[in-house]
């Protein structure tokens, strides 16, 4: 008897010692499992932040080309350019400033000087900016700027600024987790919140986080200097306080933009009744079991974090304000997949959860033939270092058009600096970009003809000149009698024979020659060849164009009894033989030009060095 008690007495002292020994091993468990999922709450939150603002900083970037050739000085053109923004992205307003702060916004009126404003500061420096702090603007709105750097000719002389509202931002931080427990903040170094506490259900920190943990002597003086370390580091970790009475669990982590961090705060007792509720029932089928309850803890834990990845899809839906177009993704590259939260039936023609790198080709296959090389793209950014990517490709719609999308995000690397997890999204930017397309035809074209101005023409001539090895020639061409159509039937008629001449230069040259419109009645055109076109033969193509030129401008416009006889005079110049850039090509077909007009015009000619003059007289005064 005395050998079975003691016997049972040891039995009870080991189930005793071994409940305590597992309750300890689960409270830990249980502990450190939630910490990682609130360290990826953190991260997620800082990765699509930092999202938002590169992809609006990327839409001002677009913005700021179509101010690169006007004069930034002349308030009529900077007002009307900058009125074609309005609409663009998700900012509250945009606004242009020249290199003296003087500003105007897209309803035509000035929002005053910035000169002395951070982001306009640094932005003149060459470099997008983002304001450090908190502004006000004329409707008593929180709001955050962004600058982007106007260039002409490498030289910055202005700057393009759009103010982001508070209340978009706060949007990203308004999901709860850990079932409604959980809530974060965009804080600064100095610890000012400037996003995320706007929710009456959360602790609010009153204005300023540290100042708020001092006040109520939440942390010892080691502690928070250990804090305040990291955070002067970019380091990421956490720490437990306690306030009013109640513990806290808070993860810490850089935004890695103007010294912001990411603060995500759990309730300690959230995790305690997590783990009570574990334990009671771990413990109650320990006793009556053994040892099959190790494996029947092995699955709650699982359960825990399947249910806790669960919730992480829901954060990252979330964050998403349009599910039809944006598309949340996060690639794992220890496991080399891509899981998705969203809409993706149009990527793939069906939903997809997760996708293996190995068979990204149900991606390739829809992209334009152009942009099937995104995937090297991607991992060449990989391979460069940096943590911010943005791109935009086309995708093919049910319809069997090509849609834009833009793909943004953000890399994270682990303390060996070898990549983690690359969090971004894919948005339907296609509105955007069509209408970015159309303002680079209107800046490029002259309206009434619809061919090249003279300015891209020059460009777009001197890129293919420089880049192509290829021979050519180029036209010289004022309309005969064109003054008498203004002057004796009027401009409508002077347009439509404008109009006309544009027409049928089109008709004579293809889709890789570059044509324009001088100005007034001046055409001019470069006919690019094959290098492996024999020298006669190419001649031979250049004055038969000139023939059928000469015939097909060839027209009459006529007003009751008036009849005005139009026709061109042609001057030609070839590449490289009577020059080897826009400029000598360009003299050499003047000079061939007013050698027709003056000797009789309705003709043309080629450029001869010994009977005309190289860049001498020219009838434009160009």
């Amino acid at each position: 008897m005395k050998i079975r008690i003691l016997v049972l007495s040891l039995l009870i002292a080991l189930c005793v010692f071994s409940a305590f020994l597992f309750q300890n091993i689960i409270r830990h468990n249980t502990f450190d499992t939630s910490k990682e999922y609130l360290e990826d709450v953190a991260l997620l939150y800082a990765g699509t932040f930092k999202v938002k603002i590169n992809d609006q900083l990327s839409m001002l970037e677009s913005q700021a080309r179509y101010f690169s050739d006007i004069d930034m000085d002349d308030y009529n053109t900077l007002k009307k350019t900058i009125m074609s923004t309005k609409g663009v992205g998700e900012f509250k307003r945009i606004a242009v400033a020249n290199s003296s702060g003087m500003t105007i916004n897209y309803d035509g009126k000035s929002s005053g000087n910035i000169i002395m404003r951070d982001y306009f500061k640094k932005a003149m420096l060459g470099r997008p900016q983002v304001s450090s702090s908190i502004s006000i603007d004329e409707d008593g709105e929180r709001v955050l700027s962004l600058a982007v750097p106007i260039f002409q000719s490498e030289k910055v002389v202005g700057v393009i600024v759009g103010t982001f509202s508070y209340s978009v931002l706060d949007d990203i931080f308004s999901v709860d987790t850990f079932r409604g427990q959980g809530y974060s903040f965009l804080v600064d170094k100095d610890g000012l919140i400037l996003v995320g506490s706007q929710s009456s259900k959360r602790l609010c920190f009153e204005e300023n986080w540290i100042d708020f943990l001092i006040k109520n002597k939440a942390l010892s003086d080691s502690q928070l200097s250990y804090v305040l370390k990291h955070i002067s580091t970019d380091r990421t970790d956490y720490v437990t306080y306690e306030v009013f009475g109640k513990s806290r669990v808070m993860i810490y982590t850089p935004v890695f933009l103007n010294d912001w961090y990411v603060l995500s705060v759990v309730p300690a007792e959230y995790i305690n009744r997590q783990q009570s509720g574990i334990l009671r029932i771990t413990i109650l089928f320990f006793v009556i079991i053994g040892g099959a309850i190790i494996g029947f803890i092995f699955m709650i834990m699982t359960l825990i974090k399947h249910s806790q990845q669960i919730e992480r899809d829901n954060v990252r839906y979330a964050a998403s304000t349009e599910s039809s177009k944006l598309l949340i993704f996060e690639f794992d590259f220890e496991h080399q997949v891509i899981e998705f939260t969203g809409n993706s039936s149009w990527l793939f023609g069906r939903k997809v959860k997760s996708l293996p790198l190995s068979n990204f080709s149900l991606v390739e296959k829809n992209l334009h033939e152009s942009e099937r090389d995104l995937l090297t793209r991607i991992k060449d950014f990989v391979a460069s270092g940096e943590t911010s990517y943005a791109s935009e490709f086309r995708v093919m719609a049910d319809n069997g058009e090509y849609v834009w999308f833009r793909l943004t995000g953000t890399l994270t690397r682990g303390s060996d600096n070898k990549p983690q997890r690359f969090f971004g999204n894919v948005a339907n930017v296609n509105d955007q970009v069509v209408h970015e397309l159309e303002l680079k035809e209107m800046a490029e074209t002259d309206l009434l003809s619809g061919l090249l101005n003279k300015t891209f023409m020059e460009k777009k001539v001197s890129e293919k000149i420089a880049y192509d090895d290829c021979i050519g020639a180029m036209y010289m061409i004022d309309l005969d009698n064109f003054k008498q159509v203004n002057d004796r039937i009027g401009h409508s008629a002077g347009d439509k024979a404008i109009c006309d001449a544009a027409m049928k230069l089109k008709l004579v040259f293809s889709e890789k020659d570059f044509i324009s419109r001088l100005g007034g009645d001046e055409f001019c055109i470069f006919l690019g060849l094959k290098k492996s076109i024999d020298e006669e033969k190419a001649k031979e193509i250049i004055l038969e164009k000139a023939k059928i030129l000469g015939s097909i401008l060839l027209d009459y416009y006529n007003s009751e009894d008036i009849q005005v006889k139009v026709s061109a005079s042609i001057g030609i110049s070839l590449y490289p033989k009577d020059g080897k850039n826009y400029k000598s090509l360009f003299e050499c077909a003047d000079s061939a030009l007013y050698y027709v007009k003056k000797h009789g015009k309705d003709s043309f000619a080629l450029f001869d060095d010994s009977k005309m003059k190289k860049g001498g007289e020219s009838i434009y005064g160009v």
